[in-house]
């Protein structure tokens, strides 16, 4: 036991040594390295230089298969202005009062409705304990309509490129759709958070004789875009045809109505307001009354009401919209198109983007020579504060443009770090700063120099934009916010303000 007690002693006596030991050489290291510093073998510097940047309007985005969709009017005198139209196909009901069943005998098509929810916030409660809401993703004059007008969709969707059957079909932002003659509705349109409930009156079979109004409301009590479409025009194409081979299966029925086309255009003034749709839960439905039956005592269930030519029952039907949805995005430019004097217009949306040329004017040889150690660079973009629009994006992206890709910065930090967040100064929209300090350092490497590539600065969509893997370089082009910023380029009339690359590196002092 005394043994085993000399021998703890011992073996504790010699980790103690081993840590005094470590602790003194870092001790020793430290004074070295202060040492060092104070002796100026180490100097710190910055070295500032100029870079070109122009403008680029993007032609068209992909906008199949998003998370959102733009509908509506947006303008302004810094971007011009953008109308967004939706194309979606609708689903065939299979389930619950399955479609096949048809409509019955003596049907009235009561009311036909497109439902599409918004994307809302819960702000208060109002005094009887129902939820205020307010309505997300909204971009413009919330109180200026725009013309929204309903067409039956005659482009037909189709779900693989007809070009390249192993491929997935996409639709850009420029296509054309084609449209019915007859629109299904039109009318002046704004969004109202309060747009909570739908009534829906029953008829009698004449069609003009009231026997009740139902209320309906969906389930999460979240307010919608309701839009009234042509009953007459519903039934012609729907009810009138129900019995017939182009509703007995999904595949018969998406060729034979190919779907809808909301289409928004200027109704008094441009100034009017986009809203982003998710557009998951969004449906068109068709409500209807039958006689099930002619005798007038009969007992009536909760949907049955009694009318003059009998028993009335109340039915709808509801067509969800297809998972293939497309934007169409019409654009009229004004100082994008033209790329400014002095000027960068960054904007998502088929919009358009900068691009940058760096160490213009510089010999990057004479640079790469010089073995500098990187501390930090980054490239800072000011926001011109005079400029009009108000819709600035919290976040731009910063890509190698030439090769559509990510940058090295991208890949070992990350979007956090790299930044291109919106400051303030004041409460102003301020700057963008991007910190690129391992592309500068790879590019200025002597024993391995790369060749400089055009840089691209375009609006940041999280999650459309983030990596989802480590091999995951390419940059997308889906953009589906109109949101942009006017900023000022590298031009010297913007003095201090100006575009530049500062590089904050460390060198060994000869």
């Amino acid at each position: 036991m005394t043994t085993k007690v000399v021998q703890k002693f011992k073996n504790f006596g010699l980790l103690a040594l081993f840590v005094l030991s470590i602790i003194s050489c870092e001790k020793e290291i430290e004074s070295i390295g202060v040492n060092l510093i104070d002796n100026n073998v180490f100097s710190k510097n910055v070295f500032v230089t100029e870079v070109t940047s122009e403008n680029v309007n993007i032609d068209r985005v992909p906008t199949n298969g998003n998370s959102q969709y733009l509908l509506g009017v947006y303008s302004d005198n810094e971007f011009g202005t953008l109308k967004a139209s939706i194309a979606t196909q609708l689903i065939l009901p299979t389930t619950g009062e399955t479609y096949s069943n048809g409509y019955g005998t003596n049907t009235t098509i009561d009311s036909v409705l497109i439902n599409i929810p918004y994307q809302t916030t819960v702000e208060d409660d109002y005094s009887d304990g129902k939820p205020k809401f307010s309505i997300d993703s909204v971009f413009g004059n919330k109180e200026t309509s725009f013309k929204l007008s309903v067409y039956e969709l005659k482009t037909f969707l189709n779900t693989l490129d007809p070009n390249d059957p192993s491929k997935t079909a996409v639709y850009y932002s420029d296509k054309v759709f084609q449209k019915g003659d007859m629109p299904l509705y039109s009318g002046n349109f704004k969004i109202n958070s309060n747009d909570t409930v739908a009534y829906i009156k029953r008829y009698d079979f004449d069609g003009t004789t009231v026997l009740k109004t139902d209320t309906i409301k969906e389930t999460d009590s979240k307010p919608s875009i309701k839009i009234p479409l042509n009953k007459a025009l519903i039934k012609q194409i729907f009810v009138d045809n129900a019995a017939n081979t182009e509703f007995s299966s999904i595949d018969n029925f998406t060729h034979y109505f190919r779907g809808l086309y909301i289409e928004a255009d200027t109704s008094t003034n441009d100034n009017a307001h986009l809203v982003s749709l998710s557009m998951t839960n969004a449906k068109m439905t068709i409500y209807y009354s039958k006689t099930v039956d002619e005798t007038a005592d009969q007992d009536l269930d909760e949907n049955g009401t009694k009318g003059e030519t009998g028993v009335r029952t109340s039915h709808n039907y509801a067509f969800l919209f297809g998972n293939l949805k497309a934007n169409h995005f019409d654009r009229s430019y004004t100082n994008s198109k033209q790329s400014g004097a002095d000027r960068l217009y960054v904007q998502g949306a088929a919009g358009s983007l900068a691009t940058i040329d760096l160490f213009v004017g510089q010999n990057l040889s004479e640079l790469q020579n010089k073995n500098w150690l990187i501390n930090d660079a980054k490239l800072t973009f000011y926001v011109d504060q005079n400029a009009s629009s108000d819709i600035a994006p919290e976040q731009l992206m910063i890509y190698n443009y030439q090769e559509n890709s990510q940058i090295t910065d991208m890949i070992t930090e990350g979007a956090n770090i790299v930044g291109g967040y919106l400051e303030y100064d004041d409460g102003k929209p301020y700057k963008y700063v991007f910190r690129i300090t391992d592309y500068i350092s790879e590019l200025l490497k002597s024993d391995e120099p790369l060749d400089l590539v055009k840089l691209g600065i375009k609006v940041y969509n999280n999650p459309t934009d983030a990596r989802v893997s480590d091999s995951d370089l390419t940059v997308r082009e889906v953009s589906w916010t109109p949101k942009g910023v006017v900023l000022y380029n590298h031009n010297a009339s913007a003095a201090e303000k100006r575009v530049k690359l500062e590089i904050s590196y460390t060198e060994l002092n000869k």
